[in-house]
Formats: C-alpha cells, sequence, structure tokens
C-alpha cells in the first residue's frame, strides 16, 4: 500500500469533501425521510480525509478524532426523542471543519513551490470554507428557527444540504435568491462568507501565480 506522503495527502480531503457533497445531494433528492443518514455518511467522508494527515502530526490525529467521535455520540443520541444535542453535534462539526481549513491554508499559502498537490489544496480550502458556513447556518436554524426565507425550520439532517447550497452560491456571489437571510444575525454571516469568497479567490490566485513565477529559472 501506498504511503500517505507529502505529494498527495490533499487527494483524500478532496475525495472526501466531494463525497460529501454528492452524497449529501443524492439523499436529498432521491431519498425522501431517509436523510438522517447524513450523519453516517458525514463521519465516514470525513474520517477518510483524516488519512491524509501525516502520521507526524499526531496532535492533529487525534484532535480530528476526538472530533469526529464526539458528532458521532452527540449525533446517535440525538436520535432519541428524550435528548437532543443538535448543538453539540454541529459544533463538534465545525470545529473539525474550522480546524482542517486552518492546517490546510496554512500548509498551501507556506508552500513556495507550486505543485499539483498544492492546486488541490487551495480547492480543498474553498470547498472547506463552504462547508463550514452551512453549519454556521444550521446552527443558526437551531437558535432562531426563522432565520431564513426559503429553509423551513426542520432537523439539521433534512436542511444540510439546502444550506450547502445557499452557502456556496452566497461564497460564489451567485445569489440565486431563492433562498435569503431574514435576520440580522444570519445576514451579517451572509455579508461576511461573500466577502471572505471574493477576497479569497484573488488572494490564492494571486499567491500561485507568484510562487509559480519565483520557482521559474531566470532563463524562463
Amino acid at each position: 500500500m501506498k504511503k500517505v506522503s507529502k505529494d498527495d495527502n490533499f487527494y483524500f480531503l478532496l475525495l472526501a469533501l466531494l463525497g460529501l457533497l454528492f452524497t449529501s445531494a443524492m439523499l436529498q433528492q432521491l431519498f425522501s425521510g431517509g436523510q438522517r443518514t447524513i450523519l453516517v455518511l458525514i463521519i465516514t467522508c470525513l474520517a477518510v480525509s483524516i488519512v491524509g494527515v501525516k502520521y507526524k502530526q499526531r496532535f492533529y490525529r487525534h484532535w480530528y478524532i476526538f472530533l469526529l467521535s464526539l458528532t458521532a455520540i452527540s449525533g446517535t443520541i440525538s436520535f432519541l426523542d428524550e435528548y437532543d444535542l443538535s448543538l453539540v453535534t454541529l459544533f463538534a462539526l465545525l470545529l473539525f471543519l474550522l480546524s482542517h481549513t486552518f492546517t490546510a491554508l496554512k500548509q498551501v499559502m507556506l508552500s513556495k513551490y507550486v505543485s499539483k498537490n498544492q492546486i488541490i489544496g487551495s480547492i480543498c480550502v474553498y470547498l472547506l470554507i463552504g462547508v463550514s458556513w452551512s453549519i454556521i447556518y444550521l446552527i443558526q436554524i437551531e437558535l432562531f428557527p426563522q432565520s431564513f426565507n426559503g429553509i423551513e425550520a426542520k432537523p439539521w439532517f433534512d436542511n444540510m444540504f439546502e444550506t450547502i447550497y445557499f452557502s456556496f452560491i452566497t461564497l460564489t456571489t451567485v445569489g440565486y435568491g431563492d433562498i435569503s437571510p431574514a435576520l440580522p444575525i444570519p445576514r451579517f454571516f451572509v455579508f461576511i462568507e461573500s466577502i471572505l469568497g471574493s477576497f479569497y479567490l484573488a488572494i490564492m490566485v494571486a499567491s500561485l501565480v507568484s510562487n509559480r513565477l519565483n520557482q521559474a529559472s531566470p532563463d524562463e
């Protein structure tokens, strides 16, 4: 079995994120009422991303495993009618995604050599930002059920893909208008995400181009 190296560690993360996005869309469209299985898929997909963390970074690996375990336990308990640990589950997921975003961004930005791994890493960071913000929106719906026009106040499992869709529409500043924030706090996070999405693309492209020019030989 090929060991994970610095040249392919972002492949696992990209695979996990694409798997999460596609499976949540498939469940939303084809399996009505089956959205609760999204928790198992989230755990499975994000567990795959841990494989790409270097074995020497034990702190990060243990931290990710702890957060995923907390997500699994609190999410399972929430299935019981007597308990609702949805906020614990969502905050654990958010911490996991933000931690992954930080480590991935640091690795991409500090690298002075433009490689395929770095380009894939920059894509992963962009996807992580979108998914992280979708969890932030789910938390707001849990706290304020009327946070968004176009999204009903339902268990977060059922709103997962709706918030992912809205998050990426906001991140790319497309804004179709079928979903919109209805309260001040959600509106704050919406315009912060749109600003972040625009600046990230500009800064990342400039950084990649600059690094590529610096690594080119003088004869080129």
